[in-house]
């Protein structure tokens, strides 16, 4: 009973704060939007693990915003989530997108998420979380976490910290915390982020995205 309220809180909560709000046309009203894609792939460099290749597609139609994930909530793991975006603010903009996904593969369950955005001028974060209720057991479920704040002092190039909590990779960590930076050139954005720096845990990561 307490996973089912808490599913509905995270799904619908946000959903209904943001209805009180004045929502930015370009999210919902505009007759031209068109559909989006992009995609992403992070290559970890786990000393203690094997190295991981995650893979994560979006789609967004107006405030429709679809992923398909494969290796990223655990090892031979394929994901879909669905959700709705909401944003609001003009000089501080802030956006969330309630999801619900489907695990399948290594781990099979159920997935609400939520995914954060909040821009001021040069600065910016990003969250996205889930809670995994495995159809296999209770004991298996787990809170999964990415977060960002960065800076970008020109369109090009951005930096910043990170977090995370993942089940993807092992560690003598639970929550993963580094250094990541960013180019941009026309579609494209390659990343590196550095993990546990100054520890024994420490590992890197890269990333690739492109938008269509």
């Amino acid at each position: 009973m307490r996973i089912l309220i808490s599913i509905l809180i995270i799904f619908f909560l946000p959903a209904f704060l943001f209805a009180q709000l004045p929502v930015k046309d370009s999210i919902n009203t505009s007759p031209d939007s068109a559909w989006s894609f992009s995609a992403t792939g992070y290559y970890y460099f786990v000393p203690a693990d094997k190295n991981t290749l995650t893979l994560v597609g979006y789609a967004d139609y107006k405030a429709l915003h679809l992923e398909r994930r494969y290796d990223y909530e655990d090892q031979n793991t394929a994901s879909m989530f669905g959700g709705w975006r909401f944003e609001t603010g003009n000089k501080v903009q802030f956006g969330v997108t309630p999801m619900i996904g489907i695990l399948f593969g290594n781990t099979n369950g159920l997935a609400p998420g939520l995914e954060l955005e909040l821009n001021y001028k040069i600065l910016d974060f990003y969250s996205e979380s889930e809670y995994v209720t495995d159809l296999t057991g209770n004991e298996n479920n787990f809170f999964y976490t990415w977060s960002e704040l960065g800076i970008k002092p020109c369109s090009s190039f951005r930096a910043g910290i990170s977090v995370q909590s993942t089940r993807l990779y092992k560690t003598k960590l639970d929550v993963q915390r580094g250094l990541f930076g960013e180019c941009s050139f026309w579609k494209l954005t390659l990343g590196v982020y550095y993990f546990n720096p100054f520890s024994n845990n420490n590992f890197f990561s890269t990333s690739a995205s492109i938008d269509f």
